[in-house]
Formats: C-alpha cells, structure tokens, sequence
C-alpha cells in the first residue's frame, strides 16, 4: 500500500512485523543464513582453489631444481657427447657456379665425397634438371685445371673465413 502521512515506510514495516521488504524476521533470518553459508563455501572453494594452485606452484619449482639443466637426461647427454667426439670437423666450403654466378654454403667433413657435394649444390642452386645429369666438375678456384675427385680429407680443407674453400662447380658436357 501508500505510505500513510508522516511515517515512513520502514516504520510502518516495523510496526507490521515484517522487514523491509515485507518478509517476516524468521524468512530474513533464513535468507541471511542461507547467504551466509553460500558465502562460506564460495569462500572455501576459493581457498581451495588457492591451495591447488600453491600446490602446482611447488610442485612445478621442485621438478624444476630436481630436474637436469634444459632438455634431456644426463644420459642423453652423454650419448650425444660421444656422438660429437667421434664425429669429424664440420667444414663450410662455398661452391660457386661462375657461369651464372650462383653460390652456396655447404657444412662438409673429410669423408663427403665430390658426388655428394655436386648432388647437394646442384639441389641448392636448382639445377636438377635429368637433362643435365653426368657433366658435373668441381674444382678448386684456385687450379681449375684438375677437376676434383674422391673424399675431401685429402685437400686443403680449411675453416670458413678470407682464406676458407671456396669450390667451382661447372657443367661441362662432351662433345
């Protein structure tokens, strides 16, 4: 209803029996009990929830110190250590191809045979057509007199810099 004159509206809830909102104290007793216990268990799934993340946190660091330096077991590490000890230098050569001035860097040892270095710089400088196959040469830029055959452990290999290998690969068909 209205308002009677003069009062207002919580006095005359009050003077009902009822709240302010026209429930009686034992349904606003009940609604505050009810909030009361929602806010608990919001409250305790909030700590809860705080707890599991404080528990992955821990977990997480410890298995960080426990665990080996970056990737890989210290096994996994030794297997590659004598991988890399048996392996031989890592030379990079650049072969040329002076006709129509391409040029590639290739990471070769003392076992990669001329073959594999033609196969690889023909890839690398597209000229895998089957037409072209067989009249491959390579030679060193500085004698281009003496095609280069066998495994490269028996030339001059050097580490790549001013006075690195430089390679010419040239097509050289028969006539």
């Amino acid at each position: 209803g209205c308002a009677r004159p003069g009062t207002s509206l919580e006095s005359q809830g009050k003077a009902r029996g009822s709240s302010r909102f026209g429930a009686s104290p034992r349904q606003t007793s009940a609604a505050l009990i009810l909030a009361h216990l929602l806010i608990e268990t919001m409250a305790m799934r909030r700590s809860l929830l705080a707890a599991a993340l404080a528990l992955c946190a821990a977990l997480g660091l410890l298995s960080a110190a426990l665990a080996p330096a970056f990737a890989g077991s210290s096994a996994q590490s030794a297997i590659r250590g004598s991988r890399i000890s048996r392996a031989s230098t890592i030379y990079e050569v650049m072969v040329t191809n002076p006709s129509v001035g391409a040029r590639t860097r290739l990471n070769i040892n003392e076992a990669t045979t001329v073959e594999e270095i033609i196969t690889k710089a023909r890839k690398e400088m597209d000229f895998e057509m089957t037409f072209l196959d067989g009249d491959w040469y390579l030679y060193e830029i500085e004698d281009e007199t003496k095609p280069l055959s066998g495994a490269m452990g028996q030339y001059n290999l050097r580490p790549w810099g001013p006075e690195g290998m430089e390679l010419h690969l040239l097509y050289q068909p028969k006539v």
